[in-house]
């Protein structure tokens, strides 16, 4: 049983990543540490665990294994240094921070303390998307040369569907890019290859003070092209993933295991000459959470998919993706 200090409830998906751990009986909670005294000792409550306002007394506990850094996004660098200078393991939900001096930072500091760390890149554990970078993998597509992702829902149009200080970038950082739009930041790589530039146009237009739509395009070192969309002002929850090869191609739709669909086509898959829906029962991986518990507790140094290479190129992405849209210019990610 991993023991876990909560580092702030600040990020939406705190309640459900947490909520995952538990259920798993992989984990539970000694401590809560929060900005927000409130909102902590709820979660406190909720756990069964203390609360403290004191990040450094939270750290300092010898029943705490890990940490699960929920915090405002602005204070990653802060937080995941001082955690991984105490000796406790880390678990961090995305980004990992917001610059790549920040993330250099943080680098530098796990691997001077020798502690695991994982990102919370959840839509890598999405079944459907699993299955295609298998069929990438095994030249089921042949070469990939185009990929474009959509990911959008209504947090701009909707009061409240999400705290308003969602739109606080003194707090989060960025916008629908840096929030939403991450997803397609890290997913394209994962089955398109190495990022090498990135050209991003962005959007304010309900006035929420950062951006709420965005189009980012990444090119990659095996000449594939990728399109990560995303918006905060569509008026339902959508998912798209799709990608182009020489020999084949996919079509991914959906939110969860009771609604995805797939169709795909293949030069080398009897019964998918054409465009074909692909039917069977989909089963998600196990959450990142999930999974950085197991590692924790095995002799396994840390999850491939989910490790600080990944954590670090993502960030590096998103900065450059900013900075491309603030200067109408391609930035360089090497």
């Amino acid at each position: 049983m991993v023991r876990f200090a909560l580092l702030s409830g600040w990020h939406v998906h705190t309640g459900w990543f947490a909520g995952e751990l538990l259920k798993s009986g992989l984990g539970q909670f000694a401590v809560v540490w929060d900005e927000d005294e409130k909102r902590g000792r709820e979660y406190a409550r909720q756990f069964g665990a203390d609360y403290t306002s004191s990040l450094e007394e939270a750290l300092g506990r010898e029943d705490v294994d890990a940490v699960m850094v929920e915090c405002p996004t602005t204070r990653h660098r802060e937080v995941i240094v001082a955690a991984a200078r105490a000796g406790k393991h880390i678990f961090t939900d995305k980004a990992l921070a917001l610059t790549q001096e920040d993330s250099q930072a943080i680098r530098e500091a796990v691997e001077a303390a020798g502690v695991k760390l994982a990102v919370s890149m959840e839509a890598k554990s999405t079944a459907p998307y699993r299955y295609l970078r298998q069929l990438i993998q095994e030249g089921k597509l042949g070469r990939v040369t185009s990929g474009y992702f959509r990911r959008a829902h209504g947090a701009a149009l909707d009061p409240n569907m999400l705290p308003a200080y969602w739109f606080d970038k003194s707090q989060t950082g960025g916008g629908v890019t840096l929030d939403l739009g991450c997803h397609g930041l890290y997913l394209l790589p994962w089955l398109c290859g190495e990022p090498v530039r990135v050209t991003s146009r962005m959007g304010e237009l309900y006035g929420t003070g950062s951006d709420e739509i965005s189009s980012t395009i990444l090119e990659f070192d095996s000449g594939a092209i990728g399109t990560a969309f995303t918006s905060f002002v569509c008026g339902k929850m959508e998912n798209l993933l799709e990608i182009l090869g020489t020999e084949g191609m996919a079509v991914i739709t959906g939110t969860d295991p009771g609604n995805y669909r797939m169709l795909l086509q293949s030069d080398h898959l009897p019964g998918f000459e054409t465009l074909s829906p692909v039917e069977q029962e989909w089963q998600d991986a196990e959450y990142p959470i999930v999974q950085f518990a197991r590692l924790v507790e095995s002799e396994e140094k840390s999850l491939p998919d989910f490790d600080l290479d990944a954590g670090c190129q993502l960030t590096r992405i998103i900065a450059g993706a900013y900075r491309s849209a603030a200067q109408g210019c391609t930035v360089d990610l090497g």
